[in-house]
């Protein structure tokens, strides 16, 4: 069978500046490596749930962001849904859906449902299915009661649930959840996890989950 997300050998390195040096830094600046990545070998079927736990700077965000296409890996391979992801980012883009812990895909000012009716355009998906899409994911995370209400207002947990309805609004394969209890109570996070794994259990939607909390 073959996976719908793998990664061979994926490695990613950044240059850090060092510190110090006075006028001669900015002159002759001299960098050190910094490696993030170190020959990171990834298999997941269609359907899994996997989650990718580790401290703070193990690399998990930064595998999510190869994968989805935001960065280039310094070496080695990846593929997702069959494309290899930052050079297919536009077609990857319909397949799966991100979600950021620490940042949002929802305007601020705005209520949730407005962003999911911008989202809908950008997907260009059917105004019959959105509506049909949208009732069933407002049901399902039971964000009915805030969904009209400015984002800026909602508690963590809640936003963090409008979140996810809308990086699902478009049916993706694949869902990727970097961090997405981060900050969030015992009985939120309790609340998350049991919505990703019955939507993975039901939907077949296969899920990459990171985070540093091995209760995740």
């Amino acid at each position: 069978m073959n996976a719908i997300i793998e990664t061979n050998s994926l490695r990613r390195s950044f240059r850090v500046r060092q510190a110090g040096g006075g006028l001669r830094r900015y002159l002759k600046p001299r960098y050190n490596e910094l490696v993030a990545l170190h020959g990171l070998d990834l298999r997941i079927q269609k359907g899994e749930r996997v989650a990718f736990v580790g401290p703070n700077g193990a690399g998990k965000s930064t595998t999510i962001k190869i994968l989805c296409g935001v960065l280039y890996p310094s070496s080695g391979q990846a593929s997702v849904c069959g494309l290899t992801p930052w050079a297919s980012r536009r077609a990857l883009a319909y397949k799966i859906g991100v979600v950021f812990g620490q940042r949002s895909q929802l305007w601020y000012h705005l209520p949730a449902q407005a962003s999911f009716d911008l989202l809908a355009k950008v997907y260009e998906l059917d105004r019959g299915v959105y509506r049909k899409r949208v009732a069933e994911l407002s049901e399902r995370f039971q964000i009915g009661e805030f969904a009209t209400r400015p984002v800026r207002q909602l508690s963590l947990g809640q936003r963090m649930r409008c979140e996810i309805v809308a990086s699902l609004l478009h049916q993706p394969e694949v869902i990727f959840l970097d961090e997405p209890t981060i900050g969030l109570d015992v009985t939120a996070k309790a609340i998350i996890r049991d919505l990703v794994r019955e939507l993975s259990e039901e939907l077949g939607t296969t899920v990459l989950l990171t985070s540093h909390d091995t209760g995740d």
